[in-house]
């Protein structure tokens, strides 16, 4: 007989683990959302807002909706944690299935991008500056949401979830679609509800087996983002310079990112250099850019009906993104993607009402400070023009929307997830979405959960 799999959440996470394990198993998938509709959740914010557009979102496919499908390994040598580490690096072993789950159609990601490193460090060492060296991201030109197969045994608007436990497992997970209640008697149960979501599902998990844990949805880490300020390169670097920003094959473009570590405390940035036609540096502008970027359908409409659109450094991004190649130019905005580290920062729940109390702290603005320093003492060589916001205050950043790390795994006694993303207290439940990652770096998180997932679901299997 076959196992029967309770896969909650139908974001990233929950679509490749149900696409997988769909092959040996009865699934059965519970999201909150509609399906095929996004609907935005009412996020209230105790400190700083995420962004000025949505990050987060519910139905068919969950946050993947909004995800620009940019594919990178988080880099091992950036991690501190030695359990996290030690779960990367078994999911490195997944990363070519994973990366091919999303739409990137080459034989084998990791070979193409080893070899894109390769040669991108190759083009870096001859300006003898980026000593911390380069990084690549991934875009698929072709790519589109996740969804299901359809074999699963698929449910969505789905509400008050709640659990029966018998000794160390959850024996049946009970819940509601408008005004109906169905139960599902499961053999395995896997929370993918997201960064923001999981924390409520398993805090129901946890009290059924007569638990509590108070730090569960503390330790949120973002992605703190930002336009921090404009390069002029001289002419003999200006064709270095470009490749580095943007390269591209018939499948994918490749985004590269210089490689920043502070001198101390373990934290690693990145900057992209990204298409400008001005020296002109202005928060104002570099907010709109954003909004426009982050943006979707109806609001991306809206954003476009201003006269902002109209200044030729928005008329370059647009440029470069809608025929995918950068306006000839020798200067560059300056992208920042810093890392947080978990803290205090948590996700909760106010009976239904989501909470996020998210905010940048005066040491990480310091330390992106001396990055900033350190990225300006690189680039004075280099250029003819620089303007960097190196005295930069958190108005400058917002997030990047890779939602981590509110779920904490490990050994110590407030640590709830093993290596192998199983509850230590329950035998049949496991965790697997952003919320399990540890630290991140600058990477975007979606190559990672992916793997994460395919490393997973062939454990389930087993």
């Amino acid at each position: 007989m076959k196992k029967k799999v309770v896969v909650i959440g139908g974001g990233l996470a929950g679509s490749l683990i149900c696409n997988e394990l769909v092959k040996s198993s009865d699934v059965f998938l519970l999201e909150i959302g509609e399906k095929n509709t996004i609907r935005y959740p009412q996020v209230n914010f105790i400190n700083k807002k995420f962004a000025e557009v949505n990050t987060f979102c519910f139905g068919g496919g969950g946050t993947t909706n909004l995800w620009h499908n940019g594919l990178i390994p988080i880099n091992k040598e950036d991690i501190t944690c030695k359990e996290f580490s030690e779960v990367l690096a078994e999911a490195q072993g997944y990363i070519d299935q994973a990366a091919s789950a999303l739409y990137f159609n080459n034989k084998s990601f990791s070979l193409e991008y080893t070899n894109l490193l390769s040669g991108m460090n190759l083009i870096a060492k001859k300006m003898s500056v980026f000593e911390d060296g380069i990084d690549c991201l991934i875009y698929p030109k072709k790519f589109k949401k996740l969804s299901v197969d359809f074999r699963v045994n698929d449910f969505y608007s789905v509400n008050n979830i709640d659990f029966v436990a018998e000794d160390r497992r959850i024996k049946t997970v009970n819940y509601s679609i408008g005004n109906e209640k169905y139960s599902i008697d499961a053999d395995i149960v896997i929370v993918s509800a997201g960064t923001l979501g999981s924390p409520k599902i398993l805090n129901k998990i946890i009290s059924t087996m007569g638990l509590c844990f108070n730090n569960l949805g503390t330790g949120f880490i973002d992605h703190p983002m930002g336009f921090v300020g404009k390069v002029k390169f001289k002419k003999e670097f200006a064709n270095l310079i470009k490749k580095l920003a943007l390269y591209q094959k018939a499948e994918y473009v490749c985004r590269n990112a210089v490689r920043i570590k502070s001198e101390c405390r373990h934290y690693t940035c990145c900057v992209f250099f990204r298409p400008a036609l001005t020296m002109d540096n202005r928060l104002s502008i570099y907010k709109y850019k954003s909004s426009i970027g982050a943006s979707q359908g109806l609001a991306r409409l809206k954003n476009m009906f201003s006269l902002k659109i109209l200044h030729p450094d928005i008329i370059a991004e647009i440029f470069s993104h809608i025929f995918g190649f950068n306006i000839p130019s020798r200067t560059y905005n300056i992208l920042l993607i810093a890392e947080q580290k978990r803290g205090t920062n948590r996700i909760y729940y106010d009976g239904d009402d989501l909470k996020a109390d998210w905010s940048i702290t005066e040491e990480e603005i310091s330390i992106y400070r001396d990055i900033l320093q350190k990225l300006k003492t690189m680039l004075s060589g280099i250029s003819d023009e620089l303007d960097i916001e190196t005295g930069i205050t958190e108005d400058w950043l917002w997030s990047a929307a890779h939602h981590s790390g509110t779920t904490p795994l490990g050994h110590s006694d407030d640590d709830i997830i093993e290596k192998d993303l199983k509850l230590k207290f329950c035998d049949n439940v496991f965790v697997c979405d952003g919320s399990v990652i540890q630290e991140h770096s600058y990477a975007n998180t979606g190559l990672t959960i992916g793997s994460l997932a395919m490393r997973l679901a062939e454990r389930v299997c087993r």
